[in-house]
């Protein structure tokens, strides 16, 4: 599954050239879309649109320059154009102020409820690309996505606690089982290592649970109980006649709560997936694994023994 986030650029239409501009810095890490880029629907007005488009991206990236001029209290300012400043609000309020950006050019004035937070300013120039103060800006904002996907945070939706709740709840207590026995015995065959395979299914267009028994039914995958502390787990198996390596495998089926909390987010009232709930479906997916990873790895048992593989 890619895990590159995806992130939302816009721009007045004379700040175009810089929002392209900032989409070319930015690719080759990051699914980055231009306001231009087919983001507004048919037949539904632009607030409507942005409701909807905001909850889709991971991060916002708002380009301010200088567009139009304002008169006020006797001075006279050179400010962004209102919807730059709108779609700022609206991605702060959607995705928070830790991953809502705005680039500031040189001389534009933006609201004073902005006053005392640093914005990311830079200086026009006829090349882009050489421009110092721009690029500069740029690599920190860079830099700054890189480290915020690298945390598990939570959002409007439940995949971050969905993939906590399953790592705490199966993987951690698994791994923590199989590491202090030492050893399993399946069908009278003794395994003292060990491989967990979480599967992750590339959608959400089919219960997962039925996609998990499908799955281990063509992978003849074999059902065993596993005693962990205070219970038993039904875990599903494979392994090779000459080979000491026990293979586990699971599909997470706590995804399916992600499912049904994003049709009541966009108060689905149809039958089918609209592209944006396909969109939503997999951001939440990729979070949910972003997020088990992270724990994974900060778990001395697990990052031993877990593998996140596709389905």
């Amino acid at each position: 599954m890619d895990l590159k986030p995806r992130i939302f650029i816009g721009s007045s239409g004379e700040g175009l050239e810089v929002a392209k501009y900032v989409k070319s810095y930015l690719d080759l890490d990051f699914d980055c879309y231009l306001w231009t880029d087919d983001i507004f629907k048919y037949n539904e007005s632009v607030l409507e649109t942005l409701l909807k488009e905001a909850s889709l991206f991971d991060f916002g990236l708002l380009i301010a320059t200088k567009d139009d001029f304002l008169q006020s209290r006797n001075n006279a300012f050179d400010v962004a154009r209102d919807n730059v400043v709108f779609e700022y609000g609206l991605f702060l309020g959607r995705v928070g102020s830790s991953r809502a950006f705005v680039i500031q050019e040189e001389g534009t004035k933006l609201p004073s409820d902005l006053f005392g937070i640093t914005t990311p300013r830079f200086k026009k120039e006829i090349d882009l690309s050489q421009s110092q103060s721009l690029n500069n800006e740029l690599r920190k904002i860079r830099n700054t996505i890189l480290e915020k996907m690298s945390l598990g945070e939570l959002s409007l939706l439940p995949s971050t606690a969905l993939a906590i709740g399953y790592f705490n709840n199966l993987v951690a207590i698994t791994c923590e089982t199989l590491c202090s026995k030492g050893k399993v015995e399946v069908n009278g065959k003794i395994f003292n290592q060990f491989e967990f395979n979480i599967v992750m299914p590339g959608d959400l267009d089919a219960d997962i649970k039925k996609r998990a028994a499908l799955f281990f039914r063509k992978n003849n995958l074999h059902q065993v109980p596993l005693e962990t502390h205070g219970r038993s787990y039904p875990i599903f198996v494979t392994y090779g006649d000459n080979q000491d390596i026990l293979k586990i495998y699971d599909m997470p089926t706590t995804l399916n709560g992600i499912d049904k909390a994003i049709e009541m987010f966009m108060r689905k009232g149809h039958i089918g997936k609209s592209a944006q709930q396909k969109l939503l479906e997999e951001r939440e997916l990729r979070n949910f694994q972003r997020t088990l990873q992270l724990l994974i790895d900060n778990d001395a048992y697990c990052k031993h023994i877990v593998k996140i593989i596709d389905e």
